[in-house]
């Protein structure tokens, strides 16, 4: 499990990293609903993490924020929520965190990347 966890740390880092070079910049606001918002930067840093845990795990389960689902029937799910505090960051206040945790029926694993 320490593989997973150690995987998960670097990820959240890299796409936290990202994250923060951009919070300054002008962001593309889209609305996914009446007054949930989502930036380019959240999108980014999303196809960031999904195409590490595709990678490294093409047969894990993923359940994401602004994407899709994987669902392979894995025992493995990760939960991936690439902005936490969008409204935040949107207006280039830097509370926010980027969090990501996979999971199994029995142990969670979280890593932070800021």
């Amino acid at each position: 499990m320490d593989d997973y966890r150690t995987f998960a740390m670097t990820i959240a880092r890299e796409a936290g990293g990202l994250l923060k070079k951009k919070i300054n910049d002008i962001h593309m606001i889209y609305f996914k609903g009446e007054i949930n918002i989502v930036t380019e930067a959240d999108r980014m840093s999303e196809d960031m993490i999904l195409s590490a845990i595709r990678d490294r795990f093409p047969h894990h389960d993923i359940l994401s924020e602004e994407s899709s689902a994987t669902e392979t029937g894995s025992a493995f799910r990760w939960i991936v929520d690439p902005l936490d505090g969008t409204t935040n960051y949107a207006h280039g206040y830097p509370v926010f965190l980027c969090i990501h945790r996979p999971g199994t029926g029995r142990r969670r694993f979280a890593g932070c990347g800021l």
